[in-house]
């Protein structure tokens, strides 16, 4: 009885104790870099299966028993952290961003698949990588965040489109940029929709309508399997934006603000007046000449006139962002809405770029088996843009050439009070040169060919979408959307009389066009998915998609006008004004689409999946309409394997995958195909003949896409690798292919599918987080990308030419056809070059001698035949594309402070620098200073020859002026701050304050203004050519982000 007393007593005293530590923890999860709190954070106690989630608010309660428990907090795109259970009763906790979790959704448009049961080639990057950074557009920020994608920022004229490559170039004629898909809907994303590109002007580009503020994640599909969805769209990659929703909670309202001011990072260093003067002058002296250059004094102020015009040219441009949403919701209805406002102004005068946005966006789930949303988007822009780059009307080709002995202003008062000679309306007139004989160039005034002149572009842009998700079953979700994408730019430019090309030719010159483009997208598809046992997961996903497409135009321009500063062009009664051109486009084209996805998952451990799309598209042949495009991707997670998780421990996850399929490419013009027919009148009778031979059996180009890689996670997930191995086999490319002169159309040729080339490549990915405590965070993720491209087919046994790149089969596209550079000879000063086969031949500019006299062997014994386009040769392996590129990005946060520093590399391209050719020229122009290092008798060890005025051949185009474009650049620094106390007492959800430098700082061996200036943009073969491009601007910000 004593036994069975104490046994009871025992038992209460043992229970009573048990109870007394079995407790409530109540606790709020935030973020960490601008303590938003974070609903459905899951929050479990380590080795059992007690959880629970926070809310709305992102708080949480949850019961523990044990006094050594350990919570552990988790959440998708933030890291996990694990705490013992707290004496007291409450824990908050604060969680880190973490790039390995962010990637563990992949949105493909149609279905979201699971990181760790991706079989794909795709990359995530988080929406707070675009909305950190203050660019003007997202494909901006893009560039060095993503393997496989190569992204060119080629001018710095802002609202300039860049030029966006995912794994290499998959056509030689069409276009090469990915599909963009918002939101589940493709957008017009054409780079350039400009008629009126005089000078390369400014183009308008669609992409920048959309704010990068409103951008919740970006991702990028780089393979067949995860790609073929989209079928005769995806050969070039496709880009999946996701934009941001509302979610459940109180209402959040966030402002974005920035202020940056931008200079040119790198302009050439031309000559001051003096050397100016002497430099000229020599040129004309070592021919025989009298002195053409002399100072003047307009203003009579007893001193020589000087300008720096590249100085009046450039200028730092000062630009503005501010933004404002406003978002929240409840368990039925959640909204996003966002208004958005920049002013940007550009490194060159007068280029400025204003536009405004505003977004909404709405869910509603009425039923638990029905929801509804819409998202609405109006953007405008007026985009004040200038003659640009390579000819005579643009800014940077006046504003490097011209004079600097000559003034701004005249006397007078004539022509805007600038100084122009009276006679020519140019720069070169008057007391500045000797014009009887020895003057060939024309100059016209830098700040008329810029305040004179106009190229502007006025966009309004429109997107909108509406869903419908059913589920009336578990598992089943059935989805219906449809969207509209419609665009109109008004473009409008005028040449005054006082710049040069058509402008000055017909006495001034008006031009405008009105693009209109109306696009809308119906999809429907149902997904499925069901296990089966709890190891079988099976999931089919089948629809159907129409898509169609108006495009319109209407151009005209008028010429010499009466009034040459007559700018208007609707006034068609004006005396004098002649119609130069007019004209109109009108297009459409349409898609009808069906496509099937099924994907089966054993116990998450082995994977398969096949995609299929079929498309018909009214822009191919009548006889291959319909393309079919097939993808097939495995994946095993060996981690999962017992073998290898008892015996690896520092691997988490280790998955090994490949993909193969076929997609294709759909850009062609909507008429291609057919053979049309053109009016003319010939012995005054009129008639039709053929202006276009069709191909009723045109068709896709297709790509077919081998994909082999792997993902690793290892030391506790703090690091992660990505690799991928790459090929790319592009078939049917689109050409123009000669015909038979028996057709009877002399000279024509038709366009068909007769083409090929490939891709093939390494990617590697690599993500970790080295230092993780409780005040300091360091992350760090850096990519690699290598390509190697060959053109394996083309119409005929000829190279497709443009300028000095070729497409030319067994070699990479774009290969530098050109004749060799041989140096400067040290005992003469002259030129040399190299033959066809080899031999060094001289060439003598000397006053005096003919022709055929000029060429000699070096050491001027014995004529020689000249040199000429024959001596060109293949520069094997040197293109205009890169064959290596990245990015490296690495962040630091202590107490609140953030550091963030993001390196771009890029590599194994060339450039023609026809910026430093023509700024070397022998003509009467400025130069740039490395002129001052020619041959003279005291400076025979140069690479600069002796100066001949007028002599064209030493500087012909050749490999003197081909240059390596390898460099690695500090894309950005940014230093913030969170301010964690103030926004605890001020209760708000973020507050941060930040600087930063954009394009900091480069190391390169290119002697131009930088190796990405492109001004060949629209052209695949001749890629690689900066002549006088707007350099890219170094910027300075200060921001500001508040939420409450």
């Amino acid at each position: 009885m004593k036994r069975m007393i104490l046994l009871i007593f025992f038992s209460v005293m043992l229970c009573g104790q048990l109870l007394a530590q079995s407790r409530i923890i109540t606790g709020k999860v935030t973020d960490a870099k601008d303590g938003a709190p974070l609903p459905g954070v899951t929050v479990s106690i380590r080795g059992t299966s007690k959880g629970t989630i926070t809310n709305a608010n992102g708080e949480y309660r949850i019961e523990i028993t044990r006094p050594n428990d350990v919570l552990v907090y988790s959440f998708i795109g933030y890291g996990n952290v694990e705490f013992p259970a707290p004496a007291g009763n409450s824990r908050d906790v604060q969680l880190n961003t973490d790039d390995k979790t962010l990637q563990e959704v992949i949105v493909t448009g149609y279905v979201d698949i699971k990181r760790k049961d991706a079989t794909v080639a795709a990359t995530t990057i988080g929406g707070d990588k675009i909305n950190d950074k203050p660019v003007q557009s997202f494909d901006q920020a893009l560039d060095g965040l993503a393997a496989g994608v190569n992204v060119n920022v080629t001018s710095g004229i802002v609202g300039d489109a860049v030029t966006i490559r995912i794994r290499g170039v998959n056509s030689i004629s069409n276009a090469t940029a990915p599909l963009i898909v918002l939101d589940g809907i493709p957008l017009i994303s054409g780079t350039n929709l400009n008629v009126f590109n005089s000078g390369n002007g400014t183009r308008f580009n669609p992409l920048a309508d959309i704010n990068p503020n409103d951008i919740e994640s970006i991702n990028v599909l780089k393979d067949a399997a995860a790609a073929a969805l989209y079928g005769s769209r995806a050969a070039n990659g496709v880009i999946v934006i996701t934009t941001k929703r509302g979610k459940k909670g109180t209402v959040a309202v966030t402002y974005n603000g920035d202020f940056n001011w931008a200079k040119a990072a790198r302009l050439p260093k031309v000559l001051n007046g003096e050397d100016f003067t002497a430099i000229q002058n020599e040129k004309a002296a070592n021919l025989g000449l009298a002195p053409i250059a002399v100072d003047i004094d307009v203003n009579n102020d007893g001193k020589p006139d000087r300008t720096d015009w590249i100085k009046e040219v450039f200028k730092t441009g000062f630009a503005q962002n501010h933004g404002v949403s406003v978002s929240g919701g409840n368990e039925k209805a959640q909204y996003y809405g966002a208004f958005d406002y920049a002013d940007l102004n550009g490194i060159v005068i007068t280029n400025r770029l204003r536009r405004g946005s505003v977004r909404i966006n709405l869910d509603v789930t009425p039923k638990t088996w029905l929801k509804v949303g819409v998202s609405l988007y109006s953007s405008k822009g007026v985009n004040n843009g200038v003659l640009s780059d390579g000819l005579l009307a643009g800014a940077t080709f006046a504003g490097y050439n011209a004079p600097p002995n000559v003034p701004i202003y005249n006397n007078t008062g004539l022509y805007g009070g600038y100084y122009l000679s009276a006679a020519n309306r140019d720069l070169a007139d008057g007391n500045n040169v000797n014009v009887a004989t020895n003057r060939l160039n024309r100059f016209f005034h830098p700040l008329t060919t810029v305040y004179m002149g106009r190229n502007d572009n006025i966009s309004n842009r429109t997107m909108g979408n509406i869903y419908g998700e059913l589920s009336p079953i578990k598992g089943l979700k059935i989805t219906s959307r449809f969207g509209v994408d419609f665009i109109q730019n008004f473009e409008d430019q005028y040449s005054g009389p006082d710049q040069a090309g058509n402008g000055f030719g017909l006495n001034g010159l008006v031009q405008e066009n009105l693009l209109r483009i109306n696009q809308w997208n119906w999809s429907n598809f149902a997904t499925y998915t069901r296990t089966f046992n709890q190891a079988h997961t099976v999931a089919l996903t089948a629809g159907m998609e129409y898509q169609y497409s108006k495009r319109t135009e209407l151009y005209t321009g008028q010429g010499n006008l009466a009034d040459g500063y007559f700018t208007s062009i609707y006034d068609g009664l004006y005396a004098g004004t002649t119609n130069t051109f007019s004209g109109g486009v009108a297009r459409a084209d349409a898609f009808d689409s069906y496509f099937a996805r099924l994907t089966y998952n054993y116990l998450s451990k082995y994977y398969i999946e096949g995609v299929f799309r079929a498309d018909a598209y009214s822009g191919f042949g009548i006889n291959n309409r319909r393309g079919y495009f097939p993808g097939v991707s495995a994946g095993w997670r060996i981690s999962e394997e017992s073998f290898f998780r008892d015996n690896i421990k520092a691997i988490n996850d280790f998955k090994v995958r490949a993909s193969y399929g076929l997609v294709g490419s759909s850009e062609v013009g909507a008429y291609a195909w057919r053979t049309l027919y053109g009016g003319g009148q010939y012995a005054d009778v009129n008639g039709l003949s053929v202006s276009q031979i069709g191909d009723p059996n045109l068709k896709w180009e297709t790509s077919k896409k081998l994909d082999i890689g792997f993902d690793m996670s290892l030391l506790n997930n703090r690091l992660g690798i990505t690799f991928d191995y790459f090929n790319n086999d592009v078939d049917n490319l689109i050409l123009a292919a000669p015909v038979l002169r028996t057709v009877g159309v002399p000279g024509s040729s038709v366009t068909t599918n007769i083409g090929a080339m490939y891709n093939r490549g390494f990617e590697l990915t690599v993500i970790a987080n080295p230092i993780s405590k409780k005040d300091f965070n360091w992350t760090t993720s850096t990519n690699f990308t290598i390509l190697k491209n060959r053109v394996t087919k083309l119409a005929d046994e000829n190279d497709i030419v443009s300028g000095s790149s070729r497409a030319s089969v067994g070699k990479p596209l774009g290969v530098f056809y050109m004749i060799r550079w041989a140096g400067v000879n040290p005992t003469t000063g002259y030129g040399q070059f190299l033959a066809k086969d080899g031999t060094v031949k001289m060439y003598n500019p000397s006053p005096g001698l003919a022709t055929a006299d000029r060429w000699t062997t070096p050491d001027g014994s014995a004529k020689v035949t000249a040199i000429t386009g024959a001596d060109a040769v293949y520069l094997d392996d040197k293109t205009g594309y890169p064959t290596w590129y990245g990015g490296w990005t690495n962040t630091f946060s202590y107490k609140g402070i953030e550091l963030g520093i993001t390196l771009q590399y890029s590599g194994g391209n060339y450039v023609i620098n026809a910026t430093r050719q023509g700024m070397m020229t022998n003509f009467f122009q400025n130069n740039i200073e490395e002129i001052k290092g020619r041959w003279t008798p005291t400076n025979t060890n140069t690479i600069t020859p002796k100066l001949f005025l007028r002599d064209n051949i030493t500087t012909q185009t050749s490999t003197r002026w081909l240059e390596s474009a390898d460099y690695l650049r500090v894309q950005e620094i940014m230093l913030a701050y969170l301010f964690p106390n103030v926004k605890q007492k001020l209760n708000m959800t973020a507050l941060r304050v930040f600087a930063s430098v954009n394009n900091a700082a480069i190391i390169t061996g290119y002697s131009g203004a930088d190796p990405e200036i492109n001004t060949n943009r629209q052209a695949n073969v001749a890629f690689g050519v900066d002549s006088r491009g707007v350099p890219l601007p170094r910027t300075f910000t200060l921001g500001l982000r508040a939420g409450f």
